[in-house]
């Protein structure tokens, strides 16, 4: 049952009993479906002798969608294959409808490609596992697995769903109060805060536009404006098929096989800018999510485990850049000669060269054994693909994208390889496979002080750029559009920005001939760090400013986003543990790594994990 509260009224939960468990969930996203899911399947397993449970959903939207709204255009896709998205855990236990993935929810609920656009039909290409659907249809899905969620729920479970937004959260008589927006509050036991991306103030104004939604660009952006793009990952993708394919612009495929753009007219001037100068790589046809199966050579638990804790049994903090880092690099330098081998012999020929590798970093004469590899199967330099563009001067701009041009040509090369087959992505995926891994290491104060900044600034987007990037046509389209002359990159690797009230400065750093330039427009295409201390959400700004939250700080020193513990709990500006309180998501970004994704099985079933230990905790609380 699904209740609306009618504005002004104060809805009552029944009198907490040991069998009465009241929670809310602020934020009815992916996260928030996920720990949904978690507490609805914990109830289920509780059976008779479990408690009463009420779910107040606090979502403005339709429940489950979160960014994922069904009105977007069906240019902006995933970038993942919709055959690796479930949003149940555990499909092979499914007890209902619930272990539905994406792929099979699509199928059966009868979308089909129709040229560039998915539709319910019987015309059309069928849609495959590997197919990156528009975005909308995800949306579609997770409202459909929480309406499902709803409708076959227990008889003690009962969810609430609120149409508004949370202001404030206030403890009051052991209870935590939610005070929501249409003037009614809800007083429960446990919040868990599952808010996602919450905007700075100062974001969007003036002359600087932010990315979403991308209809608010067509008001902003007339035909022929001069407009620049900050970041070159999935945001700024994002942008630039807004700014073309939303437009009117079309690709067409020459009889070579490359793209050519043929512009509508519509279209404005579009320059790109990064820190690193270069766009994220491309996302394979047919790749699939090697976590579950890729075996660590190097990066083994028990060699992970020698790194994070002392003698003692103690957790250290690590230095990453120093520690571990380099190996990251020899585990991805490993799977390169291993399936560069298993190309040219098959698995043996690969398994033996893996060993050898393995065998030789213990024994401390790796880069010997990497010599004796190169000489069979070519260079590889993991450190180089990883910081690319790091350190790089170009005698003028036209030297700078011919540098771009050809990093993307090169990476939609090796995406583009036979069966999918290429050492070089399999040595980028390494670093998806191993992501629990690094989460292991950095999360939670992990890191010291100078490394933590290190790695927030100079490693963990390098990481992202490798493996999360969009899927090969995509940087195919953008090769096309820098051809034609309607995307530029001009300026190198990291440029000064001047704001200014009626535009923007851009001037490079990184070029012997230096090149300014004056844009009419900036758009934000690099999502920062959500923090408490300058949010634009009133509930997150106070709940700072009443010292339940506090920044995330290593050594005493505030260091953004929100402090938690390693249980998820926020800790307040007194030190003390906020214990009905939960974080989850885009906001724990920060004391948390790499948390913007779509909750699935495989590399990103974290999530259920989290969400799975938060609820056991909240229903075995009241057993």
């Amino acid at each position: 049952m699904v209740t609306l509260l009618e504005r002004g009224k104060t809805h009552r939960t029944p009198a907490r009993t040991t069998s009465t468990v009241d929670v809310a969930i602020v934020g009815m996203g992916p996260w928030g479906l996920a720990a949904l899911e978690r507490l609805v399947s914990g109830a289920i397993e509780l059976g008779e002798g479990g408690p009463d449970l009420t779910v107040h959903v606090v979502e403005p939207s339709v429940p489950g969608s979160g960014l994922y709204g069904g009105d977007q255009p069906d240019y902006l896709i995933l970038n993942t294959p919709c055959g690796q998205h479930s949003m149940y855990p555990f499909p092979e236990r499914a007890r209902c409808r619930l272990g539905v993935g994406f792929y099979d929810w699509a199928v059966a609920t009868g979308y089909r490609w129709v040229a560039d656009r998915c539709e319910v039909t019987t015309e059309g290409r069928a849609i495959t596992p590997d197919d990156f659907l528009p975005r909308r249809l995800m949306g579609e899905y997770l409202a459909w697995f929480y309406r499902v969620l709803v409708a076959e729920m227990p008889d003690n479970v009962r969810i609430v769903h609120h149409r508004t937004t949370a202001s404030d959260i206030v403890e009051r008589d052991g209870y935590e109060v939610v005070l929501l927006d249409d003037g009614s509050v809800v007083r429960v036991e446990h919040v868990i805060l599952t808010t996602g991306q919450t905007q700075k103030p100062s974001q969007g104004s003036g002359p600087v536009l932010a990315p979403y939604p991308v209809e608010g660009l067509d008001a902003a952006i007339e035909p022929g404006a001069r407009v620049v793009v900050r970041g070159m990952g999935l945001v700024a993708i994002d942008m630039v098929c807004a700014l073309t394919l939303g437009r009117g612009g079309t690709f067409l495929r020459a009889p070579d096989g490359r793209l050519r753009y043929v512009a509508s007219g519509a279209e404005p001037e579009i320059a790109l800018f990064s820190r690193s100068g270069h766009a994220y790589c491309a996302k394979p046809m047919g790749s699939a999510d090697p976590t579950e199966h890729y075996e660590p050579r190097i990066c083994t638990p028990e060699a992970i485990a020698e790194l994070r804790f002392d003698e003692d049994g103690r957790r250290r903090q690590v230095d990453a850049r120093a520690e571990l880092l380099p190996m990251l690099l020899a585990e991805m330098t490993t799977s390169f000669y291993a399936e560069s081998a298993r190309l040219a012999g098959g698995e043996a020929c690969a398994a033996e060269i893996a060993v050898r590798l393995a065998d030789a970093w213990l024994e401390g004469r790796f880069e010997a054994e990497v010599d004796r590899a190169e000489g069979r199967f070519g260079r590889f330099d993991a450190a180089s693909h990883l910081f690319v563009g790091e350190g790089e001067t170009f005698a003028d701009s036209a030297a700078a994208e011919a540098r771009v041009v050809q990093v993307i040509a090169d990476d939609v090369a090796e995406a583009l390889a036979p069966g999918g087959r290429s050492p070089v992505k399999s040595a980028y995926e390494v670093l998806r496979a191993l992501r629990d891994v690094v989460r292991s290491v950095v999360e939670f104060g992990g890191l010291t002080l100078a490394s933590h900044r290190d790695f927030q600034e100079h490693i963990r987007n390098r990481i992202t750029r490798m493996v999360a990037g969009p899927p090969v046509e995509r940087c195919e389209q953008l090769l096309a559009l820098i051809e034609a002359g309607v995307v530029r990159v001009p300026f190198g690797p990291a440029p000064i920005v001047m704001i200014e009230p009626d535009g923007v400065t851009v001037r490079s750093r990184a070029l012997a001939r230096p090149r300014t330039e004056r844009f009419e427009h900036l758009v934000l295409a690099h999502l920062d760090h959500p923090t408490v201390h300058a949010s634009a959400s009133p509930m997150l700004a106070s709940l700072h400013r009443k010292g339940r939250v506090r920044q995330f700080r290593i050594d005493g020193e505030d260091l953004g986003s929100i402090d938690l513990t390693a249980e998820f709990h926020p800790i307040g500006s007194d030190g003390r543990v906020q214990e009905r309180l939960w974080v989850f998501g885009a906001l724990s970004e920060g004391p948390r790594y790499f948390t913007a994704y779509i909750p699935s099985p495989a590399s990103r079933v974290r999530a259920f994990v989290d969400a799975g230990l938060c609820c056991e905790q909240i229903l075995e609380v009241e057993r």
